[in-house]
């Protein structure tokens, strides 16, 4: 998985860039973006890394959200899901 961070506009167009950076060679994309809403990230974000594994997606894009209150933890787990791939737009 790919972390995008930055200005939630920027991302938006780096993930669908990236997704169509990859598909172009190839490779079957997922993005996950819960629009800045930290609670429905805190809900669903393994559900949806689930759902694009089942989905056999070759390569993850991944929206940040701002870290305060509950999107501190669930950053945490964004950063650890990506293993370090984080870009800043």
């Amino acid at each position: 998985m790919t972390l995008f961070t930055g200005e939630p506009a920027a991302v938006r167009s780096a993930l669908k860039k990236a997704a169509e950076t990859a598909e172009a060679g190839g490779k079957k994309a997922g993005i996950i973006d819960f629009g800045g809403n930290a609670e429905e990230a805190a809900r669903l974000f393994f559900k949806e890394l689930r759902r694009l594994d089942s989905q056999h997606v070759d390569v993850i894009f991944a929206a940040g959200i701002e870290e305060t209150g509950i999107g501190v933890a669930v950053m945490n787990r964004m950063r650890y899901a990506a293993n370090g791939n984080i870009i800043n737009v």
